[in-house]
């Protein structure tokens, strides 16, 4: 009976909790601007495909895994980032990316931040079983203006072995997590009422 009582008690507190995060962000205009942030990344967290980082000229080194690595998750952060305010702006939103050096733009605004948790670049020699795959988490947030607060509205983490869509190189596997990204922030725009314009 107890245990019951405690279920109900600890739903009843979990459906008010919703409800007023949900009150919190109705009152939210809609953003004029969607900024996507480039990823964050760790090197340690990068996987090369083994087969690849040769040299064309016998008795050479091949360029340093540590250069690789670096090389490869820059062209992965890119991807993801551009997949994400590409798909977003054919929703309709206004959407740019942002790396930091560029000012961004004023005014009430949605924030996309995020981290790439691993990047596995698979084995491009085998046809068919490349099998790079891709990891990320981060947070939608609401701006109502240049220098004010923040207030998350959503945060995520996928997984590209989850998303829908399979086989290419580790930048297709960008492209894909990158759209599903881009999925997640329609979602939470959506529920907030914040419709894409028509285009």
């Amino acid at each position: 009976m107890r245990l019951q009582f405690r279920t109900s008690v600890a739903v009843l507190l979990c459906l008010s909790a919703t409800a007023c995060a949900e009150q919190q962000t109705a009152a939210l205009g809609r953003p004029n601007a969607i900024i996507v942030r480039e990823f964050a990344l760790n090197q340690a967290a990068i996987t090369l495909d083994p087969t690849f980082g040769f040299s064309l000229y016998r008795g050479t080194p091949g360029v340093p895994p540590r250069q690789r690595a670096a090389s490869v998750g820059r062209a992965v952060a890119f991807n993801v980032g551009d997949a994400i305010v590409e798909q977003l702006r054919r929703a309709g939103y206004d959407a740019v990316l942002s790396d930091g050096t560029t000012p961004e733009p004023d005014g009430r605004a949605l924030i996309v931040t995020g981290a790439l948790r691993n990047i596995n670049e698979g084995q491009r020699r085998r046809v068919g079983a490349e099998n790079p795959s891709l990891s990320a988490y981060g947070e939608v947030d609401y701006r109502t203006g240049s220098g004010a607060a923040v207030q998350r509205i959503s945060n995520f983490a996928l997984d590209s072995r989850q998303v829908a869509g399979s086989g290419g190189d580790v930048k297709a596997t960008a492209v894909r997590l990158g759209h599903a990204i881009a999925q997640s922030v329609l979602d939470a725009a959506r529920r907030n009422n914040w419709p894409g314009a028509a285009r």
